[in-house]
């Protein structure tokens, strides 16, 4: 409780909010809310995490540089398989249409999201309240960034900044001494 409440007291003190509105629900029925919101999508984060890698490594977008060095013309080629089987690439691009693991996946997004929230409650309630948050909000989203779901991942990372806005904001002023 003490990382919500400096978590509260550091939202109040940045907005220059002290007293409490008419509009703050301090019976705690929002943040519940919203904490649940939160935590459920970022599962739901982390539990399709494998599954948006598989989706990389079926429907493959490659970038590969292509370079002539008679003509001296450099460039960029440009490949997507829409799942179909792959066509022998030149040595080229061998690394850029590596397969990825749903196992990475998972990992990162596991990874990225509970060692932040164990950091920040080891370190205490000042900064730790913060990397919690960091680690709950963008962790889970990991997984997808590394299948290259970019738009869903910053997708889902602002869903849950917005749903833990909304809830920390509905306490701030209810712990004003």
């Amino acid at each position: 409780m003490s990382i919500l409440r400096s978590m509260v007291v550091g939202l109040s003190l940045c907005t220059g909010v002290a007293a409490r509105s008419p509009a703050q629900d301090c019976s705690g029925a929002t943040f519940f809310v919203s904490s649940a919101a939160v935590v459920g999508l970022a599962v739901f984060d982390i539990a399709t995490a494998p599954a948006a890698v598989r989706r990389y490594n079926e429907r493959h977008l490659t970038v590969s540089p292509a370079m002539n060095l008679r003509d001296r013309s450099y460039g960029l080629s440009v490949s997507w398989s829409f799942g179909r089987a792959p066509v022998p690439r030149p040595a080229q691009s061998v690394v850029a249409n590596r397969r990825k693991s749903p196992t990475t996946g998972l990992l990162l997004s596991l990874g990225a999201t509970t060692v932040p929230m164990a950091s920040g409650i080891a370190i205490g309630p000042d900064a730790g309240a913060w990397i919690f948050l960091g680690g709950v909000v963008v962790g889970p989203s990991m997984g997808h960034f590394y299948a290259g779901q970019v738009g869903r991942g910053l997708g889902t990372t602002a869903l849950r900044a917005a749903g833990a806005a909304v809830g920390i904001s509905s306490l701030v002023g209810c712990f004003s001494d």
